[in-house]
């Protein structure tokens, strides 16, 4: 496995797309997107068509979006597009985050990008996210942006094009600073947003945003509080009995809370407590239902971003705490690789 300073050094090259012109196809789309992560505005895709044979300097210059300033990105958008054999913008709007998802509606973006395009790809390369619905053959490529030269391309366009249309947001609605932030949970976004309340581009299905504009639930009875911190605290202590650190509890993010994070050897381990005192209503772990288990991988990807640490190996697992009277600890019931296929 790759380190995160070994892909710090990598600069994205043209393996995928030599080998794939060598196997007979001819136009090799690349494929990125950007936004995911904001509480405000789209997310937007960009498909990138570029030729390897051109004899064009600024090819060494690719990399991905993050990694370059927003000046170089600004320099090179142009070029990109200038000199693709074709290029598409695809975007989904906060109504469509809020409705399907964001991992749909990320998928949604990125096939528009394809059907924007003039000319039918081939093949597509993607960064990170397996796309079966334009029906093209694809690779998914972990880090794709800043290893492949076609994907890096299309990182800067959706960069560039996402943050421009922010900085057009900004002139919309007033006040809460789009054009700085982009619509990311910055402190001064949080700050405008507690005094402003949510504009018609915040996603009211992302937290905090959805505490604004819904009536606040009634706050769990304290003896449900005191059983949820029984529990997590009976699970801090078993993994610690087992030689785990427990890095953070309660990590929060627009996708949810991770109760706890936890580190086995090289492994970030992130877990999900359920305490319960029966099974009339189902067993512990049956209640991480499955879109309970897509926001944990999204809240765990948000972690590692946040924290460099996207190359660490990782896992979610599931620990399920049986209380008993004055909330004692009667079993503990670990589930490594309670959510997989991420």
């Amino acid at each position: 496995m790759a380190t995160l300073r070994s892909i710090a050094a990598m600069r994205p090259t043209w393996s995928e797309e030599r080998r794939l012109l060598q196997d007979g196809h001819r136009y090799i789309a690349g494929i990125d997107e950007v936004g995911r992560g904001p509480l405000a505005g789209p997310v937007v895709a960009a498909a990138v068509i570029l030729d390897p044979t051109l004899p064009t300097d600024w090819y060494e210059e690719l990399n991905d979006s993050k990694a370059l300033s927003a000046a170089q990105r600004e320099r090179l958008a142009p070029l990109i597009l200038s000199s693709a054999v074709s290029s598409g913008i695809g975007a989904a709007g906060p109504e469509e985050i809020d409705s399907l998802g964001i991992v749909r509606a990320t998928r949604s973006a990125m096939t528009r990008a394809v059907a924007g395009l003039g000319i039918r790809p081939d093949y597509l390369l993607i960064d990170a996210v397996p796309l079966a619905e334009p029906g093209i053959p694809f690779r998914a490529i972990i880090h794709g942006d800043a290893l492949c030269r076609s994907i890096a391309a299309a990182s800067i366009v959706a960069k560039v094009h996402r943050d421009r249309l922010m900085v057009q947001e900004d002139a919309r609605y007033q006040g809460y600073g789009f054009a700085r932030h982009k619509g990311y949970g910055t402190p001064e976004h949080l700050e405008r947003l507690a005094e402003l309340g949510p504009c018609p581009i915040h996603r009211r299905s992302f937290a905090p945003v959805s505490g604004l504009v819904s009536p606040q639930a009634e706050p769990a009875p304290p003896a449900r509080r005191l059983r949820g911190n029984a529990g997590e605290e009976a699970a801090a202590n078993y993994l610690r009995s087992l030689g785990y650190t427990v890095v953070e509890r309660n990590f929060r993010c627009p996708w949810g809370e991770i109760d706890i994070v936890a580190q086995q050897g090289a492994t970030l381990v992130f877990v999900e407590v359920k305490a319960r005192r029966s099974d009339r209503l189902g067993t512990a772990l049956e209640s991480v239902t499955a879109r309970k288990q897509q926001h944990l991988v999204l809240a765990a990807q948000d972690y590692l971003q946040r924290h460099g640490l996207e190359e660490r190996p990782w896992r979610i697992d599931a620990i399920a705490v049986r209380l008993g009277q004055w909330d004692r600890v009667e079993s503990v019931q670990h589930l490594e690789n309670a959510v997989t296929g991420f």
